[in-house]
Formats: C-alpha cells, sequence, structure tokens
C-alpha cells in the first residue's frame, strides 16, 4: 500500500525539527562581539547635478559681537547690505527647524537655515540640497512622489524629477527607492532647486540618510556589525520557519492527492463556474458579442469566430450596487449645487469612498466649493460626509464623470477614475490574467452602472465575459476595433442625450498594442477637434498617458496618479 503523502513528509521534517530545537542553544550562541563604529557624516550625493544644489547659510548667535540682520548678512555674502530683499523673498515664510517662519526681514534667529542667491560667496555660505521627510501623511492622505511633486514643484508631472535623485539611495530604515510608486515615511528625498513649500530642509542631508549609490561604499569595518547580527537566533528562526514551511506543503500536497482520487472521473480538476460566466451553448443568452446599428462602416470587416479571440478572464470583481448608487446620487448633488451656484461643475478625475465621506480628486485646483463640499490640498481634492450628502436635493441629468471605473480598494476606501481625463492612452500592464480580468471589470462598470448610461464600447482583440447589448461591440482584430471607432464620427452615430455634437463618449479597448499606423489612427482618434474616445491598451505605446501595473495577487499601481489599489478587495 502506497505512503500517503502526508506522512512521508512527516517521518522526515518532524525528526529534523527535534534536532533542530536540541541544537537550539548551540545555534543561538552570541557571535563574539564587535567593537562599535563612529558613524560618519553624511554627505550630499555626487550624482546630483549643480542645477540641483543650492546655496545656504546657517544664522549664527552673533557675527563680530554683534547680532545677525538680514543686511548685515546680504552686506557680507552678497556685497551690497540693499540685496536683503532677495535673501528674504527667497526664505518668507518658510517654516524653519523651530517651527517657526521668517515673516519680517528685520527679525532672524539663530540656528534658521537661510537659502541664498547664486552668487553668494564668503565665511559660512554651503553648498547642499533641498530635501523633504516623508510624512505618515498629509490632510489624512498617505504621501505619494506625485502628490510630493504636486505640492512643492506645482506639478504632479514632476515626481519623476524626484523619483530620479533618489533612486537606489539607502534610506534610514535601510530601504531604497526603486519604483515611483513606493516611499515610506521617515524616507529622505532630496528636490530640485526650485522646490517650495512647508517641510522642506536644506543643507546636508539629515542623519541616515545615506548617499547616492554613487557616492563610496560602507568601510568593511562600518559592516561588521551587520555581519555578526547574522549568527544566533535569527538563525534558528529561518531553519524552524523554513522546515515549517516544508511541513504545511507536504499537508496540502496530500490532501489535494486524495481529494483528485476521490473526485469524479469525468470532473475537470480546478475548474469552477463563475457566477457572472457565459451562458452554456443553446440557452438562447448572447454571449458577450454585441452590436448596435451605426457602429462604424468597418465594423463587419475581417471578424473571427467568438472561440479564436482572446478570452477575458471573469470580472476581478462586479460593482458593488450600493456603492454605485452612493457615488451616483453624490455626483447628481455636485451637478445640482454647482448650477444652484451658477459655476460649472469642477473637472473631476478621481473619486475615493469609505464608509464615512466621499472625496473628488480634481484635474485642475479650485477653492471655490459648493454646499456640502470642502477643499483640501489647496482645492485639490473636495470632500463631503456621506450624511451631509444625502440630506441634500439631487438633480437628474448626466454625469459628469460618466467614463468613471472603479480602479480597487485600500484599507476599506474605494477609488476611481475617470477614464475621460486621460490625455493619452491608457496602458495596463503586468500579468496578463489579471490584466484582462480589470478591462472585463471595466468594461461592465462601462455598460453598465448608473452614470455610464451614454458610454458605448468597443473591444478589439479582446472579448469581454459579459453581455454589455448594444452599447457594447466586440470585433476581432485592434484594427477592426479601431476603424469602427473611426466609423463613428458619421451623421448616424450614437448620440449623447443633449449633447449638440450628436456624439457621446466611446471607451476602445484593445488586447494588444497597436502597429506603428494604426497607432497613428488611434492617436487621431484621441487628438482630434471633436475628440470622444478614450483608448485603453493591454501592453504600452510611446503615446501612454496613464500607465498601470496590475500584479497577479490584484495588487494595482496607478504609476502617476499616486494610488496603489487592490482589485479584489482589501
Amino acid at each position: 500500500m502506497p505512503r500517503h503523502p502526508v506522512r512521508r513528509v512527516s517521518t522526515v521534517v518532524l525528526p529534523l525539527l527535534l534536532a533542530v530545537t536540541v541544537g537550539g542553544p548551540a545555534l543561538a550562541a552570541p557571535a563574539s562581539p564587535v567593537p562599535a563604529v563612529p558613524a560618519v557624516a553624511v554627505t550630499a550625493s555626487p550624482s546630483v547635478e549643480d542645477r540641483d544644489l543650492l546655496k545656504w547659510y546657517r544664522v549664527q548667535p552673533s557675527f563680530d559681537g554683534e547680532p545677525e540682520f538680514l543686511h548685515a548678512i546680504a552686506e557680507r555674502l552678497l556685497g551690497d547690505g540693499n540685496r536683503y530683499t532677495e535673501i528674504f523673498e527667497l526664505n518668507k515664510g518658510r517654516v524653519q527647524a523651530d517651527g517657526k517662519a521668517l515673516e519680517k526681514p528685520e527679525v532672524l534667529a539663530p540656528g534658521w537655515v537661510l537659502f541664498l542667491p547664486a552668487d553668494a560667496t564668503g565665511d559660512g555660505v554651503e553648498t547642499g540640497q533641498l530635501w523633504y521627510r516623508v510624512q505618515p501623511s498629509f490632510d489624512g492622505e498617505p504621501e505619494f512622489l506625485h502628490a510630493i511633486a504636486e505640492r512643492l514643484l506645482g506639478d504632479g508631472e514632476r515626481y519623476t524629477e524626484i523619483f530620479e535623485l533618489n533612486k537606489g539611495r539607502t534610506q534610514p530604515d535601510g530601504a531604497a527607492l526603486e519604483t515611483p510608486e513606493r516611499v515610506a515615511p521617515g524616507w529622505i528625498l532630496t528636490l530640485p532647486a526650485d522646490a517650495r513649500g512647508e517641510g522642506i530642509g536644506a543643507g546636508p542631508l539629515p542623519e541616515g540618510a545615506a548617499a547616492a549609490p554613487s557616492a563610496p561604499a560602507t568601510t568593511a569595518a562600518a559592516q561588521a556589525p551587520a555581519a555578526g547580527r547574522t549568527g544566533g537566533f535569527p538563525v534558528l528562526l529561518a531553519v524552524l520557519i523554513v522546515l515549517a514551511v516544508l511541513l504545511v506543503a507536504g499537508a496540502v500536497a496530500g490532501f489535494l492527492v486524495v481529494r483528485r482520487r476521490a473526485a469524479p472521473a469525468g470532473a475537470a480538476p480546478g475548474r469552477a463556474v463563475h457566477a457572472g460566466g457565459p451562458a452554456p451553448a443553446g440557452d438562447g443568452r448572447r454571449t458577450g458579442v454585441g452590436r448596435r446599428a451605426g457602429v462604424g462602416r468597418g465594423a463587419g470587416v475581417g471578424r473571427r469566430a467568438a472561440k479564436d479571440r482572446p478570452e477575458l478572464a471573469p470580472p476581478a470583481r462586479t460593482f458593488d450596487t450600493a456603492a454605485s448608487w452612493t457615488i451616483d446620487r453624490a455626483l447628481s448633488v455636485l451637478v445640482a449645487a454647482a448650477g444652484a451656484a451658477g459655476r460649472p461643475v469642477p473637472p473631476v478625475y478621481g473619486v475615493s469612498l469609505d464608509e464615512q465621506s466621499m472625496s473628488l480628486r480634481l484635474a485642475s485646483p479650485d477653492t471655490d466649493t459648493v454646499e456640502p463640499w470642502e477643499p483640501a490640498e489647496n482645492g485639490r481634492v473636495w470632500r463631503a460626509r456621506l450624511r451631509d450628502l444625502q440630506a441634500l436635493p439631487a438633480v437628474t441629468v448626466g454625469s459628469p464623470t460618466p467614463r468613471l471605473v472603479t480602479l480597487g480598494t485600500a484599507g476599506g476606501t474605494r477609488e476611481l477614475i475617470d477614464l475621460g481625463q486621460a490625455t493619452g492612452v491608457i496602458s495596463i500592464t503586468g500579468d496578463a490574467a489579471a490584466s484582462r480580468a480589470l478591462i472585463g471589470a471595466w468594461a461592465e462598470e462601462l455598460t453598465g452602472s448608473p452614470w455610464s448610461g451614454t458610454v458605448r464600447v468597443v473591444a478589439g482583440d479582446v472579448r469581454p465575459h459579459l453581455d454589455g447589448g448594444e452599447r457594447l461591440v466586440s470585433l476581432g482584430s485592434v484594427r477592426d476595433a479601431v476603424t469602427a471607432a473611426e466609423g463613428d464620427r458619421s451623421a448616424d452615430a450614437f448620440a449623447l442625450r443633449g449633447n449638440p455634437s450628436g456624439e457621446g463618449p466611446g471607451v476602445l479597448i484593445l488586447g494588444s498594442a497597436p502597429g506603428a499606423k494604426d497607432l497613428e489612427r488611434v492617436q487621431a482618434l484621441l487628438t482630434g477637434p471633436h475628440a470622444t474616445w478614450v483608448v485603453v491598451v493591454l501592453g504600452q505605446t510611446r503615446y501612454d498617458r496613464w500607465r498601470f501595473t496590475v500584479a497577479a495577487d490584484g495588487r494595482l499601481d496607478a504609476g502617476a496618479l499616486g494610488l496603489t489599489v487592490y482589485t479584489r478587495g482589501r
């Protein structure tokens, strides 16, 4: 009789665990003590260009027996006391280490760091970098490079400059910045010389923020303590963990073998039916290949059979009906309040929803809010409590964000973006199955959410795993889909209610990156004088504006948007 896999693994693993336990004291013997090495002063990264360095001066308690004032500092370091106004303008309102700020030219405090014009010379003039210490949160939101660049450089798209200045530099916690989406509280980020705002420091990097990789490496003596710490109890712990994993793996393997042997002969192992999956053949239902009148003259050219097209995995998650109703009504309240105030609705590119409140991320700052919204992050975010939104009247009109889709959730907060705010191609990269599941879920929202009643979807080289009715068309190739979208410019195109142009918003989903000629046609769809299309591509193109990366576990990095969420909910 064959031995059971669990029993077989146990006979090997359990004696090993016993041996390790008995031998634990020997393994846990402390390593030889290593003398402490004094910390070496940190210097600025030599890889940073001169344009990202700044001259600065630390105010002294006195100079030649006299208290320091801006006029005397300007006279000594700039050669003209009347240039004190330049120093004042460079430093006005900047918070210093003691929590105070320069508000009047005649009031200085010892220890303050003053930025200086580039031609400053003399005793005490130092050349250093601007830097910022990442906070646990800012205005209640986790910090990301995009938001930091928006706040300190005036343009979130300049996050790439901060990334290049800090890439690979060891941080106080021993980690390093490797991708733009990941920063941790306490990290020190060097900044371009034109950075301004609260929290910016100047001069030598704070203790523990190491130089960039191009700086001299730590000495062998300094590395010795770390080497010594690798022995002892951590070794025992690592061995125990490895053996425990082997034991669990053996148990799981045995369970699967027994289960497979017990399964009926005709059953396909590991196969599950998704609740929202395609209907069985012959049940009379349509299987996701929608069609509608007037989709374009090329809509029927070159179609392949459905079985030849790559299938989408079932959507990662169907949209939450209750959350969708809440969001749709809140947006209707926004439209009603803006109309009552006689002002346009602000352009919204993102929505965040939790159990108590809703936030709108605006495409451009606007501090002139309407009831019940409150501004945050200098007008880039509007927030309101759900109970306040539910108490106000709504209007039944077209949504200001018809192409709003769910990115995912993080910490109980649902994050959505309006695809219509992208000014270029939206690229989805990463795990193939997870990426296809994501766009399948998007197609479901774009054709079924309460705010998307006017949106039509054309897919090429993919077949969304749902029945989108007359608003969803799935074609066999990228070229056919692009041709269909171009045909929507015709007079009989799908019309948006109340839109005098006669064209409603569309989303073109391409299962692979277009070739060179088709890519130029895609770009023309996005940049034409009456552009109504947004293009989502599984892959990368040179016209990418937003680039999202999806991991196999559902983790989604939204790149420049500064969001990290899970498509399967967390």
